[in-house]
């Protein structure tokens, strides 16, 4: 049986610092919330599965004695350790290489995936997330939505700019063709009941937020189809195209909306 798409494992490099200065944090209440549902004791580890820079480990890391923080994007694996060192964190182990890969049999009382479940083998990680688990521990799937995910006019300005720049920067092969029909045809969350978890629910939060032109720009270079590197000799046009289309529908340049942000639960029987 297929895996599923196969993702490039390059595809987020040169991203680290717009991904943790323009992507906008999971809120308190959000965090709080999984807290309390996956009962977290406080005295348990979490691992936390394609952690970028680390926004998961970050925001719930003082629940946790340990963390293991895994990404195969070793330049937002460094960003994130010289990050932690700032800032005295010292509970987390920071690991290049791939989610597929961890190795550590009934060793954490949360397993975390923000943003990121569709990149990995699901079924590899599902599976392996039931031996990874204490009994009776939660994997969750965090998630949050893209400022071009709406109606308003300036999304869908940055809904057609991202159209356009990643055919112009030929970066349409970055995400696989076949990506949507395979989420469709199999749910996160059967891939999840499949392998033997138990769905808790499906929890939602928003916030009110306001964007700048390059607080939006700097987003979009956190992405993995239209960051620097994928944009290559179009970064100044691109920046100068996104700018003058923002402003031309909202000249005060503040760009307004509200973020979702949700997460699945699953237990370990």
């Amino acid at each position: 049986m297929s895996l599923g798409p196969e993702f490039r494992s390059d595809l987020y490099r040169g991203t680290a610092r717009f991904y943790d200065e323009f992507r906008v944090g999971y809120p308190r209440r959000l965090l709080d919330d999984l807290r309390v549902r996956a009962r977290i004791t406080g005295a348990g580890r979490l691992l936390d599965l394609a952690c970028g820079t680390g926004q998961v480990t970050f925001g719930l890391g003082s629940s946790f004695t340990e963390i293991w923080a895994v990404d195969q994007e070793p330049e937002a694996v460094e960003f994130a350790r010289a990050k932690a060192l700032s800032h005295g964190v010292d509970n987390v182990r920071w690991i290049a290489g791939r989610a597929e890969d961890v190795d550590a049999d009934g060793y954490f009382e949360l397993v975390a995936i923000g943003n990121a479940f569709h990149r990995l083998q699901r079924r590899v990680i599902a599976e392996s997330a039931m031996r990874w688990l204490v009994a009776g521990g939660h994997l969750a799937l965090l998630w949050s939505n893209s400022p071009w995910d709406g109606s308003l006019i300036w999304q869908r300005v940055m809904a057609d700019s991202l159209d356009r720049w990643t055919r112009k920067a030929v970066a349409t092969e970055r995400v696989p063709a076949n990506l949507d029909q395979h989420l469709a045809e199999e749910p996160h969350t059967n891939v999840l009941v499949s392998a033997g978890f138990t769905i808790v629910g499906a929890f939602e939060f928003e916030i009110p937020y306001e964007w700048s032109v390059e607080k939006l720009t700097g987003f979009m270079y956190s992405t993995s189809v239209l960051s620097q590197p994928a944009l290559g000799q179009n970064v100044q046009a691109f920046e100068s195209d996104l700018r003058e289309r923002l402003l031309a529908v909202q000249p005060e340049g503040v760009f307004r909306e509200d973020i979702s942000f949700s997460y699945t639960l699953a237990r370990r029987p």
